[in-house]
């Protein structure tokens, strides 16, 4: 796995478990508990090395598939449970009379809409063959897979815990254009490059909230206060009296700001969905 920013790793393990911090004891939409994009430790979980390369040659096979998916549509499609991805990634054959098989039938029949519309023919998973990976490629995938699911699980989080009285008068406000828009202001982008959520390139894996130096990440920090400025619960919590720093503070200053902001991120995330959040990473230098 590529490197977790310490502040944010240090949020993820201090987030209180306690059912009794949920927001609801059910779940309130079926995706609930489920991943955008397959969990990062599924490949990186157990000394198996075909497994892990058998997971990652599938997911490249199929990872324009599955942002497309969520990139057109993000507030209506069907996210999948750790155990969906782990039958998806297997490759299992279609089969109606196995338990595997009828799994990856049914998966399949979930994803051929998009897949047909890309030209993607997923009945076929089991028969692609596995190739090796370096070290720094599985890296690579790594961070493109928590980078994708952390910012459409932000973007998905947001829709949930917004204070809509907040908006009263303003409803233009709550349109979701425009609350992508503020979420897209928490990510580096390239002059001229598209400005959209499934826009991830290695290049910037240690840029913006991935950079390395927490001043650089600074601004990307201030987005993402401003994002959860209209979240339930925000002006109730000791993280909205947080004064906003300039890069000029001293450093220890910006970390307690960094994880001040995840920590009030990563319970959140916990409060609505019932699981641990997928948080930022770094790659190591080359």
């Amino acid at each position: 796995m590529p490197p977790a920013l310490q502040s944010w790793q240090s949020a993820l393990s201090a987030v209180d478990r306690d059912p009794k911090y949920l927001y609801s004891s059910t779940k309130l939409a079926d995706n609930d508990g489920k991943y955008a994009f397959p969990e990062p430790g599924l490949f990186c979980s157990g000394n198996n090395p075909h497994r892990r390369n058998r997971f990652l040659t599938l997911w490249t096979t199929i990872r324009d598939l599955c942002i497309y998916r969520l990139a057109s549509n993000a507030p209506e499609v069907r996210l999948l449970s750790n155990q969906d991805w782990r039958t998806l990634l297997h490759g299992h054959e279609p089969n109606q009379q196995t338990m595997a098989g009828k799994s990856r039938h049914f998966l399949t029949s979930l994803l051929s809409p998009e897949a047909t519309a890309l030209g993607i023919d997923i009945s076929n998973l089991h028969q692609v063959s596995n190739r090796e990976y370096t070290v720094r490629e599985t890296q690579e995938h790594m961070w493109g897979i928590s980078e994708l699911s952390f910012r459409f699980e932000l973007l998905i989080l947001d829709r949930r815990a917004l204070d809509r009285r907040l908006f009263e008068g303003r409803h233009q406000d709550l349109d979701s254009l425009v609350r992508e828009e503020l979420v897209l202001r928490c990510f580096y982008f390239r002059p001229n490059q598209p400005r959209h959520l499934a826009t991830v390139s290695v290049r910037n894996a240690r840029l913006g909230l991935a950079s390395p130096d927490v001043r650089d990440r600074l601004p990307y920090l201030h987005a993402l206060r401003r994002v959860m400025f209209e979240w339930d619960d925000y002006h109730r919590h000791h993280v909205a009296r947080l004064p906003t720093l300039t890069a000029e503070a001293p450093e220890n200053e910006l970390l307690h700001y960094e994880y001040a902001l995840a920590r009030f991120y990563t319970q959140s995330y916990f409060r609505y969905f019932g699981r641990a959040a997928i948080i930022p990473r770094t790659l190591p230098d080359t």
